[in-house]
């Protein structure tokens, strides 16, 4: 019974620190390359706008269009 507990308090610590594992790592620029259209591929990007963007292109090409310097603040949807 003792072991018991003391597996159940270790799960239960190890769930409650897990939320807390990923780091934050600051905003990056995004790579832009003076090309004429973007790709439909998806790979999404999170901009630092809160707006979600099908690739790293198309972020470059809204920030190119808006004069806005939207970073990339993770790899995938916002």
């Amino acid at each position: 019974m003792k072991v018991t507990g003391i597996f159940l308090l270790s799960v239960l610590a190890l769930l409650s620190l897990s939320g807390n594992s990923r780091a934050d790592f600051p905003a990056r620029k995004p790579n832009c390359r003076e090309v004429s259209g973007c790709s439909k591929v998806y790979d999404p990007v999170c901009g630092t706008d809160g707006n979600t963007y099908s690739n790293e292109c198309n972020l470059c090409f809204e920030n190119k269009k808006h004069q806005i310097p939207v970073l990339i603040q993770k790899h995938g949807p916002c």
